[in-house]
C-alpha cells in the first residue's frame, strides 16, 4: 500500500517549517493553474499539508475551516495541472489493466510516477470508457483535518470520503445497487435538515438531487425501466426498493417523492410528462420553486402576440454590428407560464431576440411580460424589454425557472452565455415582479473559466439560491463562490439581504472577464 504525506505529516521531512507559511495559506483566493513541473506540484503540497497538520491542534474550527479552503483550493488546481502534464501516460493507463492479475500492471517508468503522486495524495482514477483522471485519494481531507473541523464540515467530507471509495457510474451506467443509492439519497437529506446554512448547502443539494434522479430512473445502460418509453416496464426489483424506502421514510421529502413517484405510475400516460412531475418534485425540495398553474385556454399564443403586437410594431427590426452593418432580429415566443401572486392569477410570456446570422459582436436578449387577470379578462401588469440573458453570436439567453423571493415576491431567472476564444462565461439576470410591477434584482456570473492549448487553466463558479430572511419578507440571496477546477470547493458563503427588492451583489461577482 502507497502512502501519501498529506495523510500522515510525521512521516514527512518538512515537519518544522515555519508558522507563518502556513498562516499564509489561510487567505483563500482566485488562482490559476500555474506552468510548474509535477515534482513542484508535489513538494508544495507536501509543504502545505506539513504547515497545515503544524497548526491545526492550536486552531478554532473557523480557522481550521479556512486553512481547508486554502489548501482545497490549491489541491483542485494542483491536480489540474500535474493532469495536464501527465497526460501522455495517463491516456494509455487502461492499457496496463492486467485480467490476469485483477490489477493495473504499468511499466516501470509511469510505476514511478504514480508512486511520486501518492506521496502528495493523488491517484490514478479509471472513470469508464477507456478514461482515467486524477484524483485527491477520498480519505485526503479527513486524516489531515480529523476533528478540528466545524461539524458541517467533518459530516460533507467524509461523507464524500465514504462514497468515493467505490465507482458510482461508468459507461452510462451504475456501479453500485440502487439500494445503496436510497442510502445516499438519505445520508444528503439528513445532512441538509442538520445543516441548513452550511458553507456546504449548495454542492449537498446537488449532489441529493443527483442521486435522488438516479435512484429512481437509472442511467441509461442500468435503467430503472425495462423500457425507456413504457411506465408498465419498471422492474419488480425496483419497485420493490420503492415500496420499502417510502414505508420507512414516510415522515421525510424524499420518501414523498418515491411515493409520489409509485402513485403517479398508472394516473399519467406518457414517460415525458412522468419525468416532468417527478423531476419538478425533486427540484421543489431545495428550491422555493413557484408553483405553476395548467394552461389557461382563454388566454394563449395568439391572445399574447395581440397585446404585445403594438410594442413590437414600433421597435427596430434590426440591430447595429458595425459601422453601417445591421443585423435582422429574430424574434419569438418561447415560453409561456402562469401562476399565483397575492390571490391573484398571472400570466409570464418570454420573447427571444437574436441575431438571425449569429453575428459577432452582436448580443441578443430576452423580453418579460406579465399579464394579469382581472374580471374574466387579462392585461398588461407590466413589460421589461431587453430584460437579460444575451450573449455573442446573437445568442438570445433563455428563461430559466419562477423562484419565490418572498409572499408577495416572484423572481424570473434568465440565463445567458458565451463561449469565445477559449473562454467561457454564463450568467443569470434576475427579475422580480411584485405589487405587479417588475424590476432587476440582480446579475451574477454563475461560472468563468478560461481552457488554452494545455487544458484549462483558470475556473471559478458561482452558486447561489434564496432563503428565508430574518424579517419574514423578502428572502435572503445566499452566495457561494468557489473554484471548479475540480472538486467544485466552496470558499465563502455571503448573504445579501434586499432593500427595495434589490440585491447589492459585490461587483467581483457581476464581471465575465470577456
Amino acid at each position: 500500500m502507497l502512502l501519501y504525506a498529506c495523510g500522515d505529516a510525521k512521516k514527512t521531512s518538512t515537519k518544522n517549517l515555519a508558522h507563518s507559511a502556513a498562516k499564509a495559506d489561510s487567505a483563500a483566493q482566485t488562482i490559476t493553474v500555474p506552468d510548474l513541473p509535477t515534482e513542484q506540484y508535489v513538494a508544495e503540497i507536501i509543504r502545505k499539508c506539513a504547515a497545515v497538520s503544524q497548526q491545526l491542534a492550536t486552531l478554532s474550527p473557523a480557522a481550521a475551516a479556512e486553512l481547508y479552503r486554502s489548501l482545497a483550493q490549491y489541491m483542485d488546481t494542483a491536480v489540474t495541472g500535474i493532469s495536464q502534464n501527465e497526460s501522455k501516460w495517463l491516456d494509455t493507463y487502461i492499457n496496463y489493466y492486467s485480467e490476469t492479475a485483477s490489477k493495473y500492471l504499468p511499466p516501470p517508468d509511469v510505476e514511478a510516477r504514480i508512486k511520486l503522486l501518492a506521496t502528495a495524495g493523488i491517484e490514478p482514477w479509471y472513470i469508464g470508457e477507456g478514461y482515467t483522471e486524477l484524483r485527491i485519494v477520498p480519505d485526503f481531507y479527513t486524516k489531515l483535518f480529523g476533528h478540528t473541523l466545524p461539524r458541517d464540515y467533518q459530516q460533507y467530507l467524509q461523507l464524500r470520503a465514504d462514497e468515493d471509495t467505490v465507482l458510482y457510474s461508468a459507461d452510462a451506467g451504475l456501479m453500485i445497487p440502487f439500494h445503496d443509492i436510497g442510502l445516499r439519497v438519505r445520508n444528503w437529506e439528513k445532512f441538509l435538515q442538520d445543516h441548513p446554512k452550511s458553507i456546504f448547502t449548495a454542492n449537498a443539494r446537488e449532489q441529493y438531487t443527483y442521486y435522488l434522479t438516479d435512484y429512481l430512473f437509472g442511467q441509461d445502460n442500468t435503467p430503472a425501466f425495462d423500457n425507456h418509453s413504457d411506465l408498465s416496464t419498471l422492474l419488480p426489483e425496483n419497485k420493490a426498493e420503492y415500496t420499502a424506502y417510502a414505508d420507512l421514510h414516510s415522515g421525510t421529502h424524499s420518501g414523498a417523492v418515491v411515493k409520489l413517484f409509485l402513485d403517479t405510475l398508472d394516473k399519467v400516460s406518457s414517460m415525458d410528462q412522468f419525468r416532468d412531475i417527478i423531476r419538478d418534485a425533486i427540484s421543489n425540495i431545495n428550491e422555493m420553486r413557484v408553483t405553476v398553474l395548467p394552461k389557461q385556454p382563454e388566454f394563449h399564443e395568439a391572445a399574447i402576440e395581440t397585446q404585445t403586437k403594438t410594442t413590437y410594431d414600433k421597435l427596430p427590426g434590426e440591430v447595429a454590428i458595425a459601422e453601417g452593418t445591421n443585423e435582422k432580429i429574430d424574434r419569438t415566443l418561447d415560453t409561456i407560464l402562469y401562476f399565483r401572486q397575492q390571490n391573484n392569477t398571472y400570466c409570464m410570456a418570454v420573447y427571444k431576440n437574436q441575431g438571425s446570422k449569429g453575428s459577432a459582436p452582436v448580443s441578443g436578449w430576452v423580453d418579460v411580460w406579465v399579464f394579469k387577470k382581472v374580471n374574466d379578462h387579462w392585461q398588461l401588469a407590466d413589460k421589461m424589454l431587453e430584460a437579460g440573458g444575451g450573449g455573442m453570436y446573437g445568442n438570445s439567453g433563455y428563461f430559466d425557472k419562477l423562484l419565490a423571493f418572498g409572499p408577495d415576491a416572484t423572481g424570473i431567472i434568465i440565463n445567458g452565455g458565451i463561449t469565445h476564444m477559449g473562454t467561457s462565461a454564463s450568467w443569470d439576470d434576475v427579475l422580480t415582479f411584485s405589487n405587479d410591477k417588475l424590476s432587476k434584482a440582480f446579475h451574477i456570473v454563475t461560472y468563468d473559466a478560461y481552457e488554452g492549448p494545455t487544458g484549462r487553466s483558470s475556473c471559478n463558479s458561482v452558486k447561489w439560491y434564496m432563503e428565508p430572511g430574518s424579517s419574514g419578507e423578502a428572502f435572503d440571496l445566499v452566495i457561494v463562490p468557489g473554484s471548479c477546477m475540480a472538486q467544485n470547493t466552496p470558499l465563502e458563503r455571503i448573504v445579501v439581504s434586499a432593500r427595495d427588492g434589490k440585491y447589492a451583489v459585490p461587483a467581483k461577482f457581476q464581471e465575465t472577464g470577456i
